[in-house]
């Protein structure tokens, strides 16, 4: 069995962490420089986004295996 199904949160938070990189670097962000600068409030509420996100691939990945299984 593969890293990535023996723990499913592997690839989301890979995937995660290279989008935001991307973006990060197509618009000239270091994320140090950054993390200095966000208050308590927008930290909270990115937690809160990536957590909402997560949630979503999960169900997503969850409604794509139970199709592929009733097929």
């Amino acid at each position: 069995m593969s890293d990535s199904q023996k723990n499913p949160e592997i690839v989301p938070n890979k995937l995660m962490d290279l989008l935001v990189n991307d973006v990060f670097s197509k618009h000239g962000i270091d994320k140090e420089q950054i993390k200095g600068r966000l208050s308590e409030e927008k930290k909270q509420m990115l937690k809160e986004m990536v957590e909402d996100l997560s949630k979503r691939v999960d169900e997503f990945v969850k409604q794509t295996k139970d199709n592929n299984n009733t097929k």
